[in-house]
């Protein structure tokens, strides 16, 4: 090996590690401005009537945590943002860029000893990855782009995001107390019929199957009518694009469809001994395919029932929902938050029950949801509060008869940060619950429980649980 080659290879191996330093040192991340936040739930629960004493839900189908949330399954969401805050002649932008994880499995524990291959198998979701510009230069203007969570009041009692949860993907922008956001929500599901999101592309005679995108264009405004009160206007518009073809004989190709949403909440904050009390109120209205809320959810493009099949759309359909929530603070000693909902929910099928979706399948095409619930919080000392829980809940589907459930929970809770608040977190709760069932539910097996014990008017859980949140 001569001289010249070995100098030419230790110049090659050096200028390569050269590049190899640059290139590093360009992708180390120098940022300060970073935060880190988490939401999470976390526990042990048994029902005793269940074989292997696994505890499963006691509230009804259809119906989500409307009822309680006590016997929640595992959850956690691990936040992260990037934070810059640029001037300009003294005018600054507020930036923020931020991504969420969410982990969770339908079927049991996802720590410990679980894994993906195990029982119930575990999601990784990502809910959110977007940036936004608040108060662009100082102005009034503020603009996002990504996916996000953009929603606002919920009954955190019953997990239940109600009149404006429109967490999808698209853009937005505001000015002072009026936003606007497209939004593009789609379903990758090919089983999906309600409406159909998939159909068949013919590309020189093949059919391949493609993605039917909704458009959501939704226009809000807060009304300050004084300092405790806000009226805050919602309205929306939905556009599913033409799927037809020339070739009327080819399924799954449907004909363009639309819906529209509006609604108003007004929020209260009263005076009270402890800050934090108030009262919300909301009545929403979605026609055609705006008409979803179901399954403890409220988006309105989770559109519910069975199309007209003559028309091949949900003309017709619609769906009204009444929301009262409050908290009241009333002492050092004493808070209760409670909440009452009523959904009433038709599909553009006549029929008062089931119906065939756009696969033939039997579905309901009418269903109306009641559900009450409070929970007071008794302040025994700065670290130890006793929660009780009493709901009522209802659900009809069709023309049959009303499942119902009444529920008490007992929930002595440790909270290390001492703070006698019905938002103190962490939460450290030794969980019992108590659920009587009518006889339409018990016969039918219309609960997760039910599911599991078969034909029994009661139901038991005992839990001992976690909950926090970081932000």
């Amino acid at each position: 090996m001569n001289k010249f080659y070995c100098s030419s290879a230790a110049g090659l191996t050096l200028s390569l590690l050269l590049l190899f330093i640059q290139s590093s040192s360009a992708q180390t991340v120098t940022n300060k401005m970073f935060s880190f936040g988490s939401y999470g739930r976390v526990g042990v629960g048994f029902s005793p009537a269940i074989k292997g004493s696994l505890g499963r839900s006691l509230n009804l189908n259809g119906m989500g945590s409307m009822g309680g949330r006590m016997e929640e399954q595992d959850y956690l969401e691990m936040v992260t943002a990037l934070h810059f805050t640029p001037k300009i002649d003294d005018k600054k932008t507020i930036i923020n860029i931020q991504t969420r994880l969410a982990v969770f499995t339908s079927q049991g524990q996802f720590l410990g000893n679980v894994t993906s291959n195990s029982f119930g198998g575990i999601t990784f979701a990502m809910p959110e990855i977007y940036a936004e510009a608040n108060n662009i230069l100082g102005s009034d203007w503020s603009a996002w782009v990504g996916a996000r969570l953009l929603r606002y009041n919920d009954i955190h009692i019953a997990d239940y995001f109600y009149f404006d949860d429109h967490s999808s993907q698209g853009f937005g922008i505001k000015y002072k107390n009026t936003a606007f956001s497209m939004l593009f929500p789609g379903s990758v599901d090919t089983t999906s019929s309600l409406p159909p999101y998939f159909y068949l592309n013919i590309v020189n005679g093949t059919p391949t199957l493609g993605l039917r995108q909704r458009t959501v264009m939704v226009g809000e405004h807060d009304f300050k009518l004084n300092d405790k009160n806000t009226l805050k206007a919602l309205g929306e518009y939905h556009f599913l694009a033409d799927a037809t073809i020339d070739d009327q004989n080819t399924p799954l190709n449907y004909p363009s469809d639309n819906g529209w949403v509006f609604g108003l909440k007004h929020i209260y904050d009263m005076n009270s001994t402890l800050p934090g009390s108030f009262n919300q109120f909301s009545v929403r209205y979605g026609e055609g395919i705006a008409n979803g809320g179901d399954g403890g959810a409220s988006k309105t493009w989770l559109t519910y029932g069975a199309p007209n099949l003559s028309t091949q759309k949900f003309n017709d359909a619609y769906s009204w929902t009444f929301v009262e929530h409050f908290l009241f603070n009333l002492s050092k000693k004493f808070s209760i938050n409670g909440y009452g909902i009523y959904t009433n929910s038709k599909g553009a099928a006549e029929s008062s029950n089931k119906a065939p979706d756009y696969l033939g399948r039997e579905v309901f095409n009418r269903k109306t949801d009641i559900a009450v619930g409070v929970r007071t919080f008794v302040y025994l000392t700065d670290w130890l509060h006793l929660m009780n829980e009493l709901s009522f809940a209802s659900r009809k589907d069709g023309t049959q008869d009303p499942a119902q459930m009444v529920k008490f929970g007992i929930i002595p809770t440790l909270v290390p940060s001492a703070k006698r608040d019905p938002w103190a977190r962490p939460h450290f709760r030794l969980v019992y619950t108590v659920a009587h069932y009518n006889d339409f539910a018990r016969d039918n097996l219309y609960s997760p429980y039910l599911q599991q014990v078969g034909n029994k008017s009661w139901g038991q859980y005992i839990g001992v649980k976690a909950e926090w949140w970081l932000y």
